[in-house]
């Protein structure tokens, strides 16, 4: 659900990027995420006429975070991280691995990440302008206006279904192999051009709502 004022802002914000015909060619778009070892199959079985009981969930499942961005030109450099992240870790990961890429790739560049408040903390906001990052605003509850989410999906996909990891090192290692493997220029742009030409037109048309897209 989408609340009233962020429909506006939604709306509004999608109605600018079709009206400049805006093709996100200088965008990077930017999140984190969370991958985790599944301890239970997909399917489980049990007797006619018994009561199905779901497979137990361990209290502390295993599992790391990931930060990365895509862009039309090609993907940043992956971050695979552990523990909470606040403004501090996320500026330094954005030191190590998002400045480098503006600096080879895309000078003149939008940065776009959501509105978890250490993205929008003071800390942060001194970063941006202390590196010359040019942080482009979107709207709040917005994650189907941010490609990089088809990306996550994709990589727990293949994590669950080709690496079926046991350990921290072989989840670790799945990750970097997807990430360098799987995500190409020609797949960022496929991704980001979804966003553009479809998800766009649908929150339009739905006047600011969720797309499920």
């Amino acid at each position: 659900m989408v609340r009233d004022t962020n429909k506006i802002k939604r709306l509004e914000f999608c109605q600018k990027i079709i009206e400049m015909n805006d093709d996100f060619g200088n965008v990077i778009f930017t999140d984190e995420s969370s991958v985790e070892i599944e301890r239970a199959t997909m399917i489980r079985f049990h007797k006619q006429g018994e009561m199905y009981k779901p497979a137990p969930k361990p209290k502390h499942p295993l599992k790391v975070h990931v930060w990365g961005g895509i862009s039309k030109h090609r993907p940043t450099e992956l971050v695979v991280f552990e523990g909470i992240m606040d403004a501090v870790l996320y500026c330094k990961i954005l030191e190590t691995s998002l400045l480098p890429f503006i600096r080879n790739t895309l000078p003149a560049h939008r940065f776009q990440q959501d509105n978890d408040p250490k993205h929008t903390s003071w800390y942060a906001k001194q970063f941006y302008t202390d590196n010359n990052i040019n942080w482009w605003e979107t709207p709040p509850e917005s994650p189907d206006l941010n490609p990089i989410e088809l990306l996550w999906h994709e990589l727990k996909w293949y994590i669950r279904k080709h690496i079926k990891p046991k350990m921290k090192e072989e989840l670790v290692t799945g990750i970097h192999e997807f990430w360098t493997t799987r995500v190409t220029k020609e797949k960022c742009q496929r991704y980001i051009n979804h966003v553009r030409t479809k998800v766009v037109p649908r929150v339009v048309e739905l006047q600011g709502q969720a797309t499920g897209m």
